[in-house]
């Protein structure tokens, strides 16, 4: 899968969870049926909704690239991507008060890791193999 549909794929998804956080967050709340938010939360909210419109912003742009000039964003993204897989589904599993629907968060999370995490191997095998062998004589 070309490095580029990946990451304009990510930054669209970033971008519809980000918007929705900045500018309706309760609302996107309503739609996985959970509890609305409070004013402090709101405010998080928005900010990270914020986060995520840069980082979509970031992911589309880098996409031009190739992927070894893109290098740099495909690792920054491959870990937050893992770090909040790792997050939603430990809450999922342990929060009785997240819905059912927020499933959703990790699937998301789950395959934008292993995606992220194929572009992020594949271009240390890339690497690897142009080095040559280890042992020259």
């Amino acid at each position: 899968m070309p490095h580029a549909l990946i990451m304009r794929s990510a930054a669209v998804v970033s971008l519809i969870f980000g918007l929705s956080l900045l500018f309706a967050p309760n609302a996107l709340l309503a739609l996985y049926k959970a509890q609305g938010l409070n004013s402090p939360g709101v405010y998080n909210s928005m900010l990270l909704g914020a986060y995520l419109i840069a980082i979509a912003v970031i992911n589309w742009n880098a996409a031009r690239e190739s992927a070894h000039d893109a290098r740099h964003v495909i690792l920054g993204t491959f870990i937050a991507m893992a770090i909040g897989f790792v997050v939603a589904l430990q809450r999922q599993l342990t929060d009785p008060s997240v819905t059912p629907a927020a499933w959703l968060n990790v699937a998301i999370f789950l395959v934008f890791s292993l995606l992220y995490g194929y572009l992020q191997f594949a271009h240390l095998m890339a690497a690897t193999l142009a080095e040559g062998p280890a042992i020259r004589p």
